[in-house]
C-alpha cells in the first residue's frame, strides 16, 4: 500500500513538473525535443515501480523457492530416515526368515543323507544376529517319519524312554537317540535343545 501511495505522489509530482516546463518553454523548433525528453522522464517514472516489483518479485520468487527446497529437503530426510528404519526392519525380518528356512532345509538334508530310509521335517527356533554373525538356537524340533511326508496333519512328541518294555518302542527310542546324537555332533548343540517327534500323515 505504501508503494502505491509513493508511486502516485511521484507520478503527480512529475506530471506537474512536465506541465510547468511545457508552459514555460518557448514556442520554437526546440519544443518538440523538449517534449520528447519530458516524455522519456514520464515513461521512466511510470516504469520504475514496475521494474522494482518485477525485481523484488524475482527475489521473492527465489526466496520462496529456496524456502520450499529447505522444507522439502527436511521432509525428505525425515522420510528417508523413517523409510530406512522400516526397510532395515523389513530386511532383517526377511533375512531371518530366509535364514531359518535354509537352516531347516540343510538340517533335513543332513538327516536324509545319514538316514535315507526316513523323512524329516525340521523347525528351528533361533535368534540370528547378522551384525556380528552370531546364532543362538533355542530349540530344534525334528519330525521323523518312515515314509515320505505328503501332508503333516499332526505332530506327536515322542518321549525317549529309558525302560525297554516294548521292543518296537525301544527300537524307535534308540533310533531317535541316535538322531539326537547325530544332530548334536553336527550342529554342536546340547541334547536339551533338540526335540524329536514322530510325524503322522
Amino acid at each position: 500500500m505504501d508503494t502505491l501511495k509513493g508511486f502516485a505522489i511521484t507520478l503527480v509530482t512529475v506530471l506537474i513538473f512536465i506541465t510547468s516546463v511545457e508552459l514555460i518553454a518557448p514556442n520554437n523548433s526546440m519544443k518538440k525535443y523538449l517534449k520528447f525528453i519530458l516524455g522519456l522522464i514520464l515513461i521512466t517514472v511510470i516504469l520504475n515501480p514496475i521494474v522494482k516489483v518485477i525485481s523484488k518479485g524475482e527475489e521473492n520468487l527465489f526466496l520462496s523457492i529456496s524456502d520450499y527446497e529447505d522444507v522439502l529437503s527436511k521432509y525428505d530426510n525425515k522420510a528417508k530416515n523413517s523409510d530406512s528404519n522400516i526397510v532395515e526392519n523389513d530386511n532383517t525380518d526377511i533375512r531371518e526368515k530366509t535364514f531359518k528356512e535354509n537352516f531347516n532345509k540343510n538340517c533335513e538334508s543332513l538327516l536324509k543323507t545319514e538316514y535315507p530310509n526316513k523323512s524329516f521335517k525340521c523347525e528351528v527356533d533361533c535368534e540370528a544376529n547378522f551384525a556380528d554373525m552370531s546364532l543362538d538356537i533355542k530349540k530344534l524340533k525334528i519330525g521323523v517319519s518312515d515314509k515320505k511326508i505328503k501332508k503333516i496333519n499332526k505332530i506327536n512328541k515322542i518321549a525317549i524312554k529309558e525302560n525297554k518294555d516294548d521292543e518296537k518302542e525301544s527300537r524307535k527310542n534308540d533310533e531317535y537317540k541316535e538322531i539326537v546324537r547325530f544332530i548334536c555332533g553336527q550342529l554342536n548343540l546340547s541334547k536339551e535343545k533338540i526335540e524329536v517327534y514322530e510325524l503322522e500323515e
